[in-house]
């Protein structure tokens, strides 16, 4: 007989106006391992509660919210402070893995330092969704590849600052994408990649092949933001076949 998940100080359930928890339940589910799915540049888990109603899962779906969202606490600028924070509270809900993780844009940077630290515990599968390293960290080529294809006057990253505090998280947030270089991931990765190329690189395996033990990739339509803000069932469809690929002894 399957539990309903317990109540947890931490967690406020769907209410985006508690800026200072670090994790939301976006979507609750029977007990069991949860997915935890990172933010973008802006540090809200509100990005995702339209994605969540589609991800095809039994399990319950927490959102990561930035430290520095209640305009109090300073944000974090590495993705290495980023992920300890992020792993101290998930070992509060669930002590031990298997973990499932996504992160979306800057996420999938916060996700895979996440999944290096965990992999003595157990990843059950890490699903990286328009997700690259700032260009200082890619090679030659595919920084001359970005240079060529990218339109003008659309920055990797860019996001509408709605307030101070946003403004301050996105600064943030931009330090931390640019001092961060990925280290080799002994895991697999499903990677989502957006069909409109915009300002970032347009083969994702040139990016992460060499990075990562295994890597499979997934196309989704429309640019980095639409596959969130209008095409969020199909990229939902899209995670689904990811999570039913894990492998069923971690979770």
């Amino acid at each position: 007989m399957q539990r309903a998940v317990p109540a947890n100080p931490l967690l406020m359930e769907a209410n985006f106006s508690d800026r200072s928890a670090p994790i939301i339940l976006l979507r609750p589910g029977v007990d069991g391992p949860p997915i935890f799915i990172a933010h973008g540049m802006a540090g809200s888990p509100a990005e995702f509660h339209e994605l969540v109603e589609y991800i095809d899962t039994a399990k319950p779906i927490y959102g990561l919210q930035a430290k520095g969202n209640d305009g109090l606490e300073e944000p974090y600028d590495r993705i290495e402070d980023l992920a300890k924070y992020y792993l101290e509270a998930i070992k509060k809900i669930r002590p031990e893995g298997p973990y499932t993780l996504i992160g979306y844009s800057l996420g999938g940077l916060v996700t895979l330092e996440m999944a290096q630290r965990l992999s003595s515990d157990g990843v059950a599968l890490l699903t990286m969704v328009e997700s690259y390293p700032h260009s200082a960290h890619i090679s030659l080529r595919q920084q001359l590849r970005l240079w060529l294809h990218s339109p003008k006057n659309r920055g990797v990253g860019h996001i509408q600052k709605q307030s101070p505090e946003d403004h301050r998280i996105y600064d943030s947030a931009y330090r931390a994408w640019r001092s961060y270089k990925p280290k080799f991931y002994p895991g697999k990765i499903c990677f989502v990649r957006a069909e409109v190329i915009t300002a970032y690189p347009d083969d994702p395996i040139a990016v992460w092949g060499k990075l990562a033990k295994e890597i499979v990739t997934r196309t989704a339509p429309g640019d980095h933001h639409e596959i969130l803000t209008k095409n969020f069932k199909l990229l939902g469809s899209i995670i689904s076949q990811c999570l039913a690929e894990a492998p069923e002894t971690l979770g």
